[in-house]
């Protein structure tokens, strides 16, 4: 994320005065990952913060089209993928109260 908005490469070699070229190489060398796949993976973790901390209002659904995910069938995929749970797991692990979730 960039401030409130989701973050894209080009948003980002822009301000960072860079061309987008410049930055793949670069986070390639520093992460081992394609830039795709870095701010892909920001974003997840964005969600994932979003689902542990979100009150009752929050939906899945809102978390991520709000960090830039518009195929849900996708996002629910990744997310799987990269947490080892649903993302509504983490949401409802995220509504239990306190001592609750401690003890689990």
């Amino acid at each position: 994320m960039f401030g409130s908005k989701p973050l894209y490469s080009d948003d980002l070699a822009a301000a960072l005065g860079v061309s987008v070229r410049t930055l793949q190489v670069a986070t390639h060398a520093v992460h081992g990952v394609s830039l795709h796949h870095y701010l892909r993976l920001k974003r997840l973790w964005a969600v994932r913060v979003q689902l542990m901390t979100g009150g009752d209002g929050l939906t899945v659904k809102a978390a991520a089209l709000g960090n830039g995910f518009w195929h849900l069938g996708d996002f629910s995929r990744s997310y799987r993928l990269a947490f080892g749970e649903a993302p509504s797991e983490t949401l409802a692990r995220g509504r239990r109260p306190l001592h609750l979730a401690i003890g689990a």
